[in-house]
């Protein structure tokens, strides 16, 4: 998929640093966890989970990335990936 405009790029490895990413992410689109979850219909209280790597659905957390604009591409542990705009 092609984007107009390079966008971040997180390394996420656990479900922390996921949250992490999507609180980024979020905050950068100017959005409150309000706004997400009412973009998402779930509660305030699954985005928190989500962005404190709790566990949430996988379909909530791929919809909070789709979203907030980004893409997931998951790599192989211990491969070599290189990054582009």
């Amino acid at each position: 998929m092609e984007h107009e405009e390079a966008t971040p790029f997180y390394r996420a490895v656990d479900a922390p640093s996921l949250g992490r990413a999507i609180s980024d992410a979020r905050k950068e689109a100017g959005l409150t966890q309000q706004d997400l979850a009412v973009r998402l219909k779930v509660t305030r209280g699954t985005i928190v989970r989500l962005e404190r790597g709790d566990a949430v659905s996988m379909v909530v957390a791929m919809q909070a990335i789709r979203t907030l604009g980004r893409d997931v591409a998951l790599v192989p542990r211990f491969s070599k990936l290189q990054v582009r705009p």
